[in-house]
């Protein structure tokens, strides 16, 4: 179906439903409808209190010896995020622009670390990337976004030192729920939304969700579309009195351009001119998600969950680069890559509270099994477009990987006192093959590693509210891939996994009326045999060895106060040393992580009078210096960015639930660029979204 089609069907659901409440609304009390769940995040306006997305157990977030960062559903309604990047963009240690304006890849730092490969996950269970094959979270599908900071391993399994990201997904609500919405934007961009929940018998046994979004729009790069057509039912049973069982889907296809970033001369001053060929940038993706939760509480004290979830991703791209002298560019090689992604994730766990004389234990004690593999073929030709429609794309890439974990958490609790601790060990299976762009033979092999990995931590809650804390984290991840000496050397040895320990000492600061919470850390985060992809003069990509060392401290405060203001602030220093790398890189910095940044967003709503349906919302975010290349020649400016929104609800003119909102990204239009890696990227310009929704 075209993202146009879906989008009559979901204009012509959102004006009938919105026709039917202007008839029956003069009968009706006012409510306050939400979109979240409560059911494993607890949230009220920017503040989450408790949530299992850290210790896979419902634990108080202000007692977690960890750093956590939660983007609750009030905040994602009110800044209106278009991906998980835009979302990230008002939380501390988060780099989301590090590649500028792109909508195709959630490609995120956290704590300097690049996070995007094996640090998303989705209701506790990991996403599975390819190479360019990789499951896009919309934010309209999503609840919550919890990111856990420095390492999680112990926990989670394969992830990044610097973290990771573990999103919510909407989950079926026992009271109904209905909401349309309709928005039009900057660069032609047309959407329509829907989201229905509610119980299907009267008993409340049944709960249904419907989630659909379609969306056609443009951008503004000339030829990159940002087209989307999403659908995702889920349905909830209960059987009998002690257990539940959810199932979930997903479908959703896009295009938009498979080149992103702008041409750029010597000097590194980004051009004004798409590097990709206006005329034939095509980046085409489908994916779908099949899964189910089962939960079965044996006692009182005992409770087991199982969840799993199968997912496809395939990717197709069909695109020109151009060179030539700005702006006379044109196009000079024609390129065509394939692969699709699959994975099987299974995870089983018993959680069971129990007290040892002074003390209230709950163990986590679970495995889990992830399946995962890709296959990638890629060809191009300088002959021109017609030649690379007809070309047979060679093969490229071929992964199947899978990760074997057992882990055990226990959190335990005296009184003000809390001490959690998590162990786990992996084992991870990996055979490939790639093409050898230099000696074009395909070098296969079969690679296996296994990790121990664990966290401690201690947090202690005064009578003021003030929580001090302390944790001792590592995480592990396999390199598959050869290390060599430098970009020349052509015979390389298996590189060892990844590596990493973090001490964090912090303090959380929870206002006794529960409106105001303040977090702060420092931390020091030691990577050992890191890696990093450096293309060679031959065109072979070369794993480098890199290993880090990433010091920092961050604050953050978020609050929803009886005046009506909500606001949620953040700041983060980040030092990123390169402790071994590519040769002339060793005591620089990594390229790419600003040695600042901060945010503020505010939003304010009057409480009382004529303006009392009228919210008014207002974000800066800075980003400071940064390095473009890892020897610290290139020096990236910082830039600052400022958003505005407004939003109205027509409650006084008989239309309760009928809001109208206004959302300007980088109001002041200003032009910021980036590099990173030596290659450097463009910001998004202003972008202007008026959404019309309806709650009933």
């Amino acid at each position: 179906m075209k993202p146009r089609h879906l989008l009559t069907m979901l204009l012509g659901s959102a004006v009938f439903s919105t026709a039917a409440f202007a008839q029956e609304i003069v009968q009706l009390d006012t409510v306050v409808l939400e979109a979240e769940s409560d059911e494993t995040l607890d949230q009220d306006g920017y503040i989450a209190y408790s949530g299992r997305q850290a210790m896979r157990i419902d634990t108080p977030i202000a007692r977690l010896p960890q750093a956590v960062s939660v983007i609750t559903q009030d905040q994602l309604e009110d800044q209106a995020p278009r991906t998980m990047l835009e979302a990230l963009n008002y939380t501390a240690s988060a780099t989301p622009g590090n590649f500028g304006f792109d909508s195709r890849y959630d490609s995120f730092y956290l704590r300097g670390f690049p996070a995007y490969q094996t640090g998303v996950f989705r209701d506790g269970l990991r996403s599975f990337n390819g190479l360019s094959a990789w499951y896009r979270n919309d934010p309209y599908t999503l609840e919550g976004v919890a990111v856990l900071k420095g390492p999680a391993s112990s926990m989670f399994g394969v992830s990044t030192p610097g973290g990771l990201v573990n999103v919510v997904s909407k989950r079926p609500k026992d009271t109904p729920y209905h909401e349309t919405r309709l928005s039009y934007g900057s660069y032609s961009r047309v959407e329509a939304a829907v989201d229905f929940t509610g119980p299907l018998d009267p008993e409340g046994d049944t709960l249904y969700r419907f989630v659909a979004l379609a969306r056609d729009a443009d951008t503004f790069i000339d030829g990159y579309a940002d087209d989307r057509v999403l659908l995702a039912p889920s349905i909830s049973f209960r059987i009998g009195d002690d257990q539940r069982l959810l199932l979930t889907a997903e479908y959703a296809k896009d295009r938009t351009g498979a080149v992103a970033y702008f041409h750029f001369a010597d000097d590194l001053d980004v051009t004004d001119e798409p590097a990709g060929d206006p005329d034939y940038n095509r980046f085409d993706q489908e994916q779908f998600r099949i899964g189910y939760e089962y939960t079965w509480d044996i006692s009182d004290d005992t409770q087991l969950r199982q969840s799993y979830r199968w997912t496809k991703v395939r990717a197709d791209m069909r695109y020109a680069t151009r060179s030539g002298t700005y702006p006379d560019l044109v196009p000079s090689y024609w390129q065509r890559y394939h692969e699709t992604a699959k994975s099987h994730v299974l995870d089983l766990m018993v959680e069971h509270h129990a007290q040892t004389g002074d003390f209230d234990h709950t163990f986590a004690i679970g495995a889990d099994y992830l399946r995962g593999e890709y296959d990638a073929d890629y060809g191009g030709t300088a002959l021109g477009q017609a030649a690379n429609e007809a070309l047979d794309v060679p093969f490229y890439a071929w992964r199947k990987q899978s990760q074997t974990g057992v882990y055990i958490a226990d959190q335990i609790e005296r009184d003000a006192l809390t001490i959690s601790a998590s162990a786990r060990y992996d084992w991870v299976d990996t055979d490939y093959s790639d093409y050898n762009f230099y000696t074009g033979a395909i070098d296969s092999g079969s690679q296996k590693d296994e990790a121990f990995t664990a966290r401690l931590g201690v947090s202690y809650e005064f009578e003021n509210g003030v929580t001090p804390y302390v944790n001792v984290a590592s995480s592990f991840a396999p390199n598959v891939a050869q290390v060599f000496d430098d970009v020349s050397d052509l015979s390389g040895s298996p590189a060892d996994p990844t590596e990493a320990l973090q001490k964090e000492i912090g303090v959380k600061y929870q206002l006794p009326d529960q409106r105001t919470v303040v977090t702060a850390a420092y931390y020091d985060i030691r990577q050992d045999n890191g890696m990093s992809l450096v293309v060679g003069g031959d065109g072979r990509n070369r794993g480098l060895q890199y290993d880090l060392t990433s010091r920092g401290y961050e604050l953050e405060a978020m609050s929803n106060l009886e005046n009506g203001v909500s606001l949620i602030a953040s700041y983060a220093h980040m030092d990123v040393e390169i402790n071994e790398g590519a040769p002339g890189t060793k005591g620089k910095q990594l390229s790419g992580v600003p040695d600042d940044t901060l945010s503020l967003f505010v939003k304010y709503e009057p409480q009382q009078g004529a303006l009392q349906d009228l919210a008014v919302m207002g974000g800066m975010r800075y980003i400071g210096r940064s390095y473009g290349n890892d020897t610290n020649t290139i020096e990236n400016a910082s830039r600052t960015y400022f958003d505005l929104g407004l939003s109205y609800d027509f409650a006084a003119f008989g239309y309760d639930g009928t809001q109208l909102q206004l959302n300007v990204k980088n109001l002041f239009d200003r032009e910021g660029q980036t590099c990173t890696g030596d290659w450097c990227y463009r910001d998004e310009p202003r972008m202007i979204d008026l959404s019309l929704s309806r709650r009933f």
